[in-house]
């Protein structure tokens, strides 16, 4: 009968096996036993944020952002509670008072549900804290008469002026949306 590779190495195979285990071993206990050392690593500025919401459903802020101001002007929104600015059937843009193309400003990011009632005005009182000028003001805005099948994104631009972007800290922000009973019936 003639001996295969495996029986003749068998032997060497199963030394060969024990020493890398023991070498193994050796190594990964020096390893678990070598002390960790920490070192100071470059010093680091940031800021918290505690943010407490209690959200329509149906209009949900999504995010703000240090932006610039398109260069065709958005429409700015209605500051007159009972005549909201309709929003379009379309995702949209809007100014929050008067803007300038190209200029450095704050904006929101609103998404709208396609569950919103309809013909319904909302109240948006925004307050940012900025490390220039501050941002506050209340507009008004009324959803579509007629359902709609998605979510669509509104943008809400606020002029900051001749700040440049790298100029400008967001520090806080506030933003209240408030349901009117009624459209002019709002709190």
């Amino acid at each position: 009968m003639p001996v295969t590779a495996t029986a003749r190495l068998g032997p060497w195979a199963g030394l060969a096996g024990a020493a890398t285990a023991v070498v193994l071993a050796i190594l990964l206990g020096a390893g678990w036993g070598a002390p960790a050392q920490l070192l100071p690593g470059p010093t680091e500025t940031g800021g918290g944020a505690d943010v407490g919401e209690q959200a329509l459903t149906y209009w949900v802020w999504e995010a703000t952002q240090v932006w610039e101001i398109p260069a065709t002007v958005p429409p700015a929104l209605s500051t007159v509670a009972g005549t909201p600015t309709r929003l379009p059937a379309a995702g949209a843009s809007f100014s929050i008072g008067a803007a300038t193309g190209g200029a450095t400003s704050v904006r929101w990011e609103f998404r709208e549900a396609p569950a919103a009632p309809l013909s319904t005005e909302l109240e948006l009182r925004f307050v940012e804290g900025l490390s220039g000028p501050a941002a506050k003001g209340t507009v008004y805005l009324e959803t579509q008469a007629t359902p709609r099948g998605a979510a669509l994104v509104f943008y809400l631009f606020w002029d900051a002026g001749t700040a440049a972007p790298s100029a400008i800290t967001v520090a806080t922000m506030q933003v209240d949306v408030l349901t009117c009973a009624a459209v002019g019936n709002c709190p």
